[in-house]
């Protein structure tokens, strides 16, 4: 102990020293930086200022605003600054573990009194009976409720583990960081990477742009437009305007609405803002999805039944109990201590049948089926983010899909164009156009663009970031032109030539970048959707020289456009402006209808985006299982048609307009449109918001997807809201119920069947344990009113209430989907969960369970050679009943697998392998428990006629279920 206590003090000495190293070095603190983002302190600037502003902080933290992080030793460097200044982590909700999750079995009060019975039972067994034997039930029934509980607490703790992997994923959303590039100087800017959150560290230097979650605080040194929503931290909605000079508090938690920046990280993790927040927060309880709602209302009304029932059986027993003590008190005899053990035995009966009755199950069966789906669905591209999105789905009747990167792949590329007047079907020659208007489209591309290119090694070739049309551009400047847009960008930010960005925006269509080319005059680059740039122009470039843009010449291209957008191309107008400096004041600047217009046109390229070659499939088996797929998106026209045909969503009988119709339309005239609605373009998010809302209105269940910042409220507005994974910003996905990770349309049809599968899932095992009970509670009462008692005894029922809840949840609860839960319609809003085939299938099953019970009960004396009379033939017929009864409910596990009569409900069976394990594992636990389970389960050997016969009567329930099938019956 001396020793360990040695050590410890040593440990703790080298950190201080570490920490003590690290603060001299630094010459800060993590709570000095931390406290430069207060909120609500008015002395931020005075603290900011004392540190010399954000330079000073750079200096500080020993890191450069251009560069960022250097690159010699970053691994050691990063290391240190995460041990001095902390992790941008924060403290996990506190897990009670495996022994904490088994206690909690115990807080069910039906438990605590079963146990207490136990007891009660055991003490009277070793003091009123034979010692010898007596403490077996007592004994047997508290190891059951022991391994029960054991059971409940493993399953408990894997779907904790589960969720909180989950969790974890959900929460490691990217930022892009600027670090200085391998073998990098400082006359160089430094490299922009995409890294996760959890990553970034003090002195990190953060980019951000519209749609950008802030990853932790910091001070702002460059901002461009650049508005943030604070309400996470505020409370208030309205946007705030960022700048270096004045509002330069970046905090974490908060959202980029608009504009671009860079600051400078100072707090992570518990030190930020948001941390400080978290940390005060208490953790919420986990909120039921409805069906789980749906099921703990039914498992609450069997239970009541169950309750009535032993309730029932008891007083039954006890009036038995009651007219036997008469009658031996008549006969001159005294109350023994013997009758308290039946009066224990007729109460532990009663409140074991409550156990069993009591369908605890049903809820668990949805968290272990969503659980195992989570799981399965992240391999397949679904990031689920709330639990009840997962059902949801599975009962979609409408998706509202974005074209660009979901239904196509996102791979954009020039491919043809005109260019200064003439058009080309291939990508030009940059020495085949003038030299004088190429520098000046160079310099648009370059300048105009908020996209970079990231050269990845594995696939030998420049990969976009940011916005893939944008990249196109870049693509072609780089790939084909062999010119360096870096070098243009870097020169010009280092000239400070670059005066104003107009963002691009959904609602605009386009956006503007201002410099300033010498003295006299500035540029005006204006790139956007062809249709509307072209209006905005008065010249054109034709070869070599500026002409006007009459009406004819606007005719052309605009034909030339439709020709493009007629093949599927996107097409984009690329123009620029030159205008007086002495004209460019700040009311001039602020105005962007003045600043984009009277426009030359340099341009219009046409960028191919191929449809992944898997839409049209999955499209077809959307529409086959009852859901109708609309194109919603901001392309041309004639581009989403094009496309919208090629993936099968537009059908000759289908309604293809524009987002500026669709806006004009009153209310009940778009509701008369929208049935063949089929493709809305030039939409903006308003549109696809009201969209959304009408058709909610109609009855339909949505699903919409979503990649913009603006695309937030459509996303929360549907019932279940899709996010891009790849192209979507960090704002869509937090309001987005779904994270589509490859941003494909196929995962969102795999997202459906999953979803029908958790609905379905749940059914079956609602199926298996409503019959179980059925047969277990009448089992009992009938014996009990018959005098020939209860041939199910305690331990034993606590056994089969372990096989229909927590093994069966698991075998039924885990059945992967098939392609055959796409052939069926959605199910509707009213729908019960036990529908006219589930309820005969129950019915029919628990009639032929009884049937059998009740000829063994009454006749199976005389066909196995026993005398009911006997105690010991009384065990032993009592333990056929046992174990026909349990063999009964295996067999029907197969017929459960099945809810909308299928005749093969071996179909598939293979491809499950935790029914396949629980299955076989209950058959040789069962005969564990009878030939050697003994006292402790009431239980004796069998031989083999008597085995046969009850597996003979147990797997009559696959033939009997097939013809059972045959009665005509409603389904949903």
């Amino acid at each position: 102990m001396k020793n360990q206590n040695n050590i410890l003090g040593d440990k703790n000495l080298n950190v201080q020293k570490k920490l003590d190293e690290l603060q001299t070095k630094y010459k800060t603190t993590p709570e000095i930086l931390s406290g430069l983002c207060s909120q609500n302190d008015p002395t931020n600037p005075e603290k900011l200022e004392k540190m010399g502003g954000s330079k000073g902080v750079a200096k500080a933290v020993q890191t450069n605003l251009q560069n960022g992080l250097p690159n010699q030793d970053l691994k050691n460097n990063l290391d240190e600054r995460k041990f001095f200044f902390g992790e941008n982590r924060f403290k996990e909700p506190e897990f009670k573990g495996f022994w904490g999750l088994f206690k909690d079995t115990f807080d069910d009060p039906t438990l605590k009194i079963l146990i207490v019975s136990a007891i009660v039972s055991l003490i009277l067994g070793v003091t009123v009976e034979d010692p010898k034997t007596g403490w077996i039930e007592g004994t047997a029934i508290l190891i059951a409720v022991l391994i029960v509980s054991f059971v409940t607490a493993i399953n408990d703790y894997q779907k904790e583990m589960q969720f909180r992997e989950l969790n974890k994923i959900k929460d490691n959303i990217t930022c892009t960081v600027i670090r200085e590039k391998l073998n990098g100087n400082s006359d160089v800017e430094g490299e922009k990477l995409a890294i996760s959150i959890h990553d970034i560290v003090v002195g990190d230097i953060i980019y951000l742009q519209t749609g950008s979650k802030v990853p932790a605080d910091g001070i702002l040194f460059y901002s461009s437009e650049l508005k943030t929503n604070e309400s996470a931290m505020t409370g208030e909605t309205k946007e705030i305007n960022k700048l270096p000079e004045e509002d330069c508090w970046m905090m974490s938690g908060t959202e980029v609405t608009q504009g671009e920046g860079k600051f400078i990280v100072t707090a992570v993790g518990k030190h930020s803002q948001w941390g400080k927040i978290m940390e005060k927060a208490k953790s919420k309880e986990d909120m039921n999805t409805p069906l789980q709602d749906k099921l703990e209302i039914m498992a609450d009304q069997i239970g009541k039944l169950g309750l009535y029932s032993a309730l029932l059986t008891v007083v039954v027993l006890l009036i038995k109990w009651g007219f036997k003590l008469y009658g031996r008190i008549n006969d001159g005899q005294n109350f023994e201590f013997h009758d308290l053990v039946e009066i224990t035995d007729a109460i532990i009966i009663g409140i074991t049948i409550v156990v069993v009755a009591v369908p605890e199950g049903l809820p668990l069966a949805v968290t272990i089926s969503l659980a195992y789906s989570m799981k399965k669905m992240m391999q397949d591209n679904n990031l689920v983010r709330k639990l009840e999105s997962c059902e949801t789905m599975g009962n979609v009747t409408t998706i509202c899909s974005d074209k660009t990167g979901t239904l196509t792949k996102n791979e954009m590329n020039v491919v043809e164009g005109y260019f200064f007047g003439t058009k080309f079907d291939t990508q030009p020659d940059i020495n085949n156009l003038n030299k004088k208007y190429s520098e000046i489209l160079i310099k648009n591309i370059s300048l105009n663009s908020k996209a970079y290119l990231h050269y990845d090694e594995s696939k030998q070739k420049n990969k976009i970031i940011g916005s893939q049309t944008e990249g196109a551009l870049l693509l072609l400047l780089k790939d084909k032109w062999n010119e360096d847009f870096e070098s243009i960008r870097k020169k010009h930010e280092n000239e400070d030539s670059i005066v104003k960005l107009i963002s691009f925006s959904s609602k605009r269509k386009r956006m503007s970048t201002i410099i300033k080319e010498d003295n006299e005059n500035y540029l005006v680059f204006t790139n956007g959707a062809s249709e509307i740039i072209l209006n905005k122009c008065s010249h054109f470039i034709n070869d070599d020289q500026e002409d006007i843009l009459d009406n004819q010449i606007k005719e052309d291209f605009l034909k030339g456009i439709h020709e493009m957008a007629s093949n599927g191309l996107r097409t984009l107008c690329l123009t620029y402006r030159r205008v007086d400096s002495k004209k460019c004041d700040e009311k001039w600047l602020e105005n962007a209808d003045e600043i984009e217009k009277d426009l030359t046109l340099l341009s219009i390229v046409g960028i191919k985006d191929p449809v992944r070659e898997e839409v049209p499939k999955a499209v077809r088996e959307s529409q086959n299982a009852g859901v109708t797929v609309r194109m919603v998106t901001g392309d041309n026209i004639e581009t989403a048609k094009h496309i919208a045909k090629e993936c099968g969503i537009l059908t000759e009988d289908g309604i293809a307009i524009e987002g500026f119709t669709f806006r004009k339309m009153e209310i009940e005239e778009k509701k008369k449109v929208i049935p063949n609605l089929q493709v809305l373009a030039r939409s903006s998010p308003q549109d696809k918001y009201d969209l959304v809302t009408l058709l909610k209105e109609m009855g339909e269940v949505v699903s919409v997807t979503g990649d913009g910042t603006n695309d937030a409220p459509a996303l929360n507005q549907a019932h279940v809201g899709l996010s891009m994974g790849i192209t979507g910003t960090d704002v869509a996905k937090e309001a987005s119920d779904i994270v589509i990770l490859d941003d494909n349309f196929k995962s969102i049809v795999l997202a459906i069947m999953w979803g029908r599968s958790v609905y379905d899932n749940i059914r079956k095992f609602l199926q298996f344990q409503l019959t179980v009970n059925v047969v277990a509670l009448v089992t009992s009462f009938l014996a009990a009113v018959s005098g020939q008692g209860i041939p199910l005894k305690a331990v034993q029922l606590l056994w089969v209430n372990l096989i229909m809840d927590t093994l069966a949840a698991l075998a039924l609860g885990t059945e992967p989907p098939t392609k055959d839960l796409l052939n069926r319609l959605p199910y509707k809003k009213s729908s019960s969960l036990l529908n006219g085939i589930m309820k005969r299938n129950i019915a029919a099953q628990s009639v032929f369970q009884l049937i059998v019970l009740f000829i063994i009960l009454q006749f199976g004396g005389n066909f196995f050679g026993l005398d009911p009379l006997v105690d010991e033939d009384k065990l032993h017929l009592d333990c056929i009943v046992f174990n026909t009864f349990v063999l009964m409910q295996v067999f029907n596990e197969i017929n459960c697998r099945k809810i909308n009569d299928e005749a093969n409900i071996f179909k598939g069976i293979l491809n499950n392998f935790i029914f396949c394990g629980i299955w076989v594992g209950i058959i040789l636990i069962q005969v564990l428990v009878v030939e050697f389970g003994g006292s402790f389960f009431s239980t004796v050997h069998l031989n083999a006629f008597e085995w046969g016969v009850s597996a003979f009567l147990g797997l009559l329930s696959i033939p009997l279920g097939f013809l059972f099938r045959l009665i005509p019956a409603k389904s949903d």
